[in-house]
């Protein structure tokens, strides 16, 4: 036979008995468990739907899926799983074999660089679905697994939503508690206006002090027509005229005094206590009008943040596998010995051209 050929043949037998040797009789069996989650808002008109109709999907932003998806491929993910189910006691067991066994002794960026080859996170962008895979030596292990990356998920979404609520309505609340504030300081110094100046409401004290000057004059301007009128044929000393004289001087009298009421010299007069009263008025006013839209907002914030609030709601739970699917073994095995034919080639083109180099230089 030619030694070429021999060469060649024996070359390519090689990766061939390793290949199938290790993936048909070492490579250790390992178990996928499948779920599918999908981010869900409390609005449910920003649903949609997809698979024919059978599953609403969320409307949730598709910042929220990466986060989701980040998180499961992230060291925090990968230190929880280890303290909850010791992951490198498992991985790294004896009974698995050489290849795919994890080194106990690995860092913890290593650690979850070999995680990352063993939890699959696929997100599907048209559907905003994220399908989880987790390969594991046990069954139970897997299922177990991929449940707590659910939970874990869950949670991280719980916490962000929450903390957007809070912030949300912490504000409304905070913008309540000032107008309440504001509100109260009005309300005692109108207290301590009505108490200072002994006039509880110069606004309506002033209104009817204007009502008795004017029903004073009224009486006033009768009696003086009555008494031009009898001043025409009565003597001014007779009983009637000065009888209508003094109700004209009272009447005068009383139309001074009440004017007095509303402006004196010491500027404590109604009018005048109604010029200070009346910003009062309007600062009390406008905190009736702040507190009332403040209450509005904080109503507002609530039912937004109800409707926002976003959950993982699991459509495909974690399944416990029957059988292992991994490696697949024809498969895997004819892949490797591609890759090694291939290398091969590559490795014996290299060494064919070398050896015209030196040929043609000799």
């Amino acid at each position: 036979m030619n030694p070429v050929a021999l060469r060649v043949a024996f070359s390519l037998a090689i990766p061939v008995i390793v290949a199938f040797t290790y993936f048909g009789l070492i490579a250790t069996d390992r178990f996928v468990s499948e779920s599918s989650v999908v981010i869900r808002s409390g609005n449910s008109s920003a649903q949609t739907i997809s698979f024919g109709g059978l599953i609403p999907l969320g409307g949730s932003s598709v910042q929220d899926v990466v986060v989701v998806s980040d998180y499961i491929a992230s060291m925090e993910m990968a230190q929880h799983l280890e303290e909850k189910f010791s992951l490198r006691e498992h991985y790294s067991s004896k009974q698995v074999d050489f290849l795919s066994r994890l080194d106990p002794l690995i860092s913890a960026e290593g650690f979850v660089e070999y995680l990352s080859g063993k939890i699959g996170v696929v997100y599907e962008e048209t559907t905003e679905i994220i399908s989880i895979t987790v390969q594991a030596y046990t069954p139970e292990m897997a299922r177990a697994i991929n449940r707590e990356i659910i939970n874990k998920s869950e949670l991280l979404i719980n916490a962000l939503s929450d903390r957007i609520a809070t912030d949300a309505i912490g504000a409304a609340q905070a913008e309540v508690q000032l107008a309440l504030n504001n509100a109260t300081d009005v309300s005692e110094r109108m207290s301590r206006f009505a108490v200072d100046n002994h006039s509880l409401n110069p606004e309506v004290e002033t209104s009817s002090i204007f009502g008795v000057i004017s029903a004073l004059e009224g009486k006033l301007a009768e009696a003086r027509a009555v008494y031009a009128e009898k001043s025409a044929y009565l003597r001014q000393s007779s009983a009637e005229i000065r009888g209508l004289q003094n109700r004209i001087a009272g009447l005068e009298t009383e139309v001074t005094r009440e004017r007095a009421r509303l402006s004196d010299d010491r500027g404590e007069g109604v009018g005048q206590l109604l010029g200070r009263y009346k910003p009062l008025m309007v600062e009390e006013e406008l905190a009736r009008q702040r507190y009332a839209a403040a209450l509005m907002a904080l109503e507002t914030a609530r039912a937004e943040t109800r409707q926002q609030k976003r959950y993982l709601a699991t459509f495909v739970t974690p399944n416990l596998p029957d059988a292992s699917t991994e490696p697949d073994r024809i498969v895997d095995a004819i892949s490797a010995i591609l890759f090694a034919m291939l290398f091969y080639t590559i490795f014996a083109l290299c060494r064919a051209t070398i050896r015209e180099h030196i040929d043609f230089a000799t």
